[in-house]
């Protein structure tokens, strides 16, 4: 798609209380869909195409390159509505959103190529992979490798693997000494997806090994992640903590869709007695104390991001501000795991079952907790940050 063109969301009311409204509205379809998600370990072809002709893998892509350009308080709204409806279906509206932002730090027409029409990028910022310069068939590399964690792998139409860069066989180094890595883009056609996702939570997600053997990468189609800056005026490349509160906002959906579990449960089923669960103290008090987790870590979560997109509006940069945006996000997973297994526990032999959707939920938050990016490492960073240290964790 060229400058000038129509977004492929023309279509969608951009606005944030619209956007968040129609999530809203499409959680109780996507619900339908979770077992089937968890069974086939993907997400099926009408989900996905549900999804996309909302623009919602593509939120956080500016509207120039052919996205939604929502805010990203207002996208990770999103993820939080599509995760209450399913933990994996969120999940790969997370990551499809956010790697959505690699696209500022590449040209334009590149970007285009890749997510202007649609285009969906699976793949993973880590570098071990090897893309070797040459000067054949143009100015580019030659990327092999294998990489993990490729969320979505199995409805992506391009792939990002991050790479060391060679010199023949020697690695390159800058100017200081460092050893030089760099993001390609692969079409899905020259990618080998390796059915590696069998795990206990968000098993549909897909998040496959994938494997490169010699595809030609145009320089252009890259670029060295942390150190070339964003080629995009949009403030969002100025605020990088915002790129990732989608983590725990849909930890938040993951968690407010065990609450709506939970009390299905506890007005259905009756206990010793023949007493409705609803009716015991003990579990209405588990109840209560879960919601109360949930809602005051989105409330610290959508407040901080707030203030931080107002300051990168406003061209402002405070430390402070961005190290408190890390430490709402890895909170919100903390308090919304907290809150889970506390409704598990309190649900009994009814979330024991693996096709109950509170059995379902429990499984996906631990495993979504598990990401580097709402890890310990982010308390210990923030710690740093609000005691007037560097963060010495990447992406503050």
């Amino acid at each position: 798609m060229m400058a000038g063109d129509a977004t492929p969301f023309a279509h969608v009311d951009p606005s944030p209380a619209a956007l968040v409204a129609r999530a809203r509205d499409l959680a109780p379809k996507v619900r339908e869909f979770a077992a089937t998600v968890e069974r086939e370990r993907r997400l099926p072809g009408d989900l996905v195409a549900m999804l996309a002709a909302e623009g919602f893998f593509h939120a956080l892509l500016p509207r120039d390159l052919g996205g939604l350009e929502a805010d990203p308080v207002t996208a990770a709204r999103i993820v939080e509505e599509i995760a209450r409806g399913d933990g994996s279906t969120g999940w790969c509206v997370m990551l499809a959103a956010q790697s959505c932002g690699f696209a500022g730090f590449m040209p334009k027409e590149e970007a285009r190529t890749i997510w202007g029409a649609g285009g969906i990028v699976a793949g993973t910022a880590r570098p071990i992979g090897r893309a070797v310069a040459t000067s054949r068939p143009a100015d580019g590399f030659i990327v092999s490798g294998r990489w993990p964690f490729a969320s979505g792998s199995t409805h992506a139409t391009w792939f990002c693997g991050e790479c060391m860069v060679y010199d023949g066989d020697e690695v390159r180094k800058d100017a200081n000494g460092n050893e030089v890595s760099r993001m390609c883009f692969v079409p899905a056609a020259e990618v080998t997806i390796i059915d590696t996702w069998d795990t206990m939570g968000l098993a549909g997600t897909a998040s496959n090994d994938f494997s490169i053997d010699g595809a030609f990468v145009p320089r252009a189609r890259g670029f060295q992640v942390l150190v070339d800056p964003p080629r995009h005026d949009w403030p969002l490349y100025r605020a990088l903590p915002l790129g990732f509160i989608n983590h725990g906002s849909h930890a938040i959906g993951v968690a407010r869709g065990a609450i709506d579990s939970a009390v299905d449960i506890l007005n259905a089923k009756r206990g010793w007695g023949n007493v409705l669960l609803k009716e015991i103290p003990r579990l209405q008090a588990a109840v209560a104390e879960a919601t109360a987790l949930v809602d005051s870590a989105a409330g610290y979560l959508y407040e901080a991001s707030s203030r931080l997109w107002e300051d990168a509006l406003a061209g402002d940069d405070d430390p402070l501000v961005r190290g408190k945006v890390r430490l709402a996000t890895s909170h919100a997973a903390k308090a919304s795991v907290q809150a889970v297994d506390l409704l598990h526990a309190a649900v009994a032999t009814a979330g024991i079952f693996n096709s109950s959707p509170i059995s379902r939920q429990f499984r996906d938050i631990h495993a979504a907790a598990a990401h580097v990016m709402i890890g310990p490492m982010t308390f210990e960073a923030s710690g740093r940050v609000i005691l007037g240290m560097a963060p010495q964790f990447p992406f503050f």
